[in-house]
C-alpha cells in the first residue's frame, strides 16, 4: 500500500486520536502531517496487516515528542527575578526549582486521573468537593485516586533515593 492509499484510508482516524489528545485542533492537524511524514520515511518496515495500528502508535510518539519539545522552554515574568526573598541564595532556588522538575516528573508516570486529582487537590488548592466535581466524578473516588498516586509517589521517591 503507497501513502496516498493509507492517508486516504486514516487521516481522519489519526487526526481524531491527536485531537483527543491534544485538544487543540491546529496542534492536531501538524501533528497528522507529522505522523503521515514519519509513516512516509518508515512505509517500507510497516506491518502488513496492522497498519492502522501502527499510525496510531506512529501518532502517539509523535505528540510524545511534541509535548516534550513544549515543555522545555519556561518563561518567567520579570518579577520572578525581582522578588527572590532576602537571604535566599540563587542556588537554593535552583535547588527548589530542580526539586519542583522532579516532582512534575514524577506526576507524570502516574494514571491520568490520579495525575489530575493530585495537582487539583495537592498542588492547586482546589478542596476534594471542588476537584470530584471538576473532574466528574464522585468524592470518594477522587479520594481514592489521591490516595493511590500518593502512595505511587512514595515508591518512586523511594526508587530514586536507593
Amino acid at each position: 500500500m503507497d501513502i496516498q492509499q493509507l492517508y486516504k484510508l486514516y487521516i481522519n482516524d489519526v487526526y481524531r486520536y491527536l485531537l483527543s489528545l491534544c485538544k487543540d485542533e491546529s496542534t492536531a492537524e501538524d501533528l497528522t502531517q507529522d505522523t503521515f511524514m514519519k509513516a512516509y520515511l518508515a512505509l517500507e518496515s510497516s506491518p502488513a496487516n496492522a497498519l492502522k495500528s501502527w499510525l496510531i502508535k506512529i501518532a502517539y510518539h509523535t505528540f510524545i515528542d511534541y509535548t516534550r519539545r513544549s515543555k522545555k522552554v519556561s518563561f518567567e515574568e520579570p518579577e520572578y527575578f525581582t522578588n527572590i526573598p532576602n537571604g535566599e541564595t540563587t542556588e537554593t532556588v535552583y535547588e527548589r526549582l530542580l526539586l519542583k522538575q522532579d516532582l512534575y516528573q514524577k506526576i507524570d508516570q502516574l494514571k491520568p486521573l490520579q495525575r489530575k486529582a493530585i495537582v487539583l487537590c495537592d498542588l492547586q488548592g482546589y478542596s476534594y468537593k471542588e476537584a470530584s466535581s471538576l473532574l466528574s466524578i464522585k468524592e470518594n473516588t477522587l479520594k481514592t485516586h489521591i490516595f493511590r498516586g500518593r502512595g505511587k509517589l512514595r515508591q518512586l521517591y523511594k526508587k530514586g533515593s536507593v
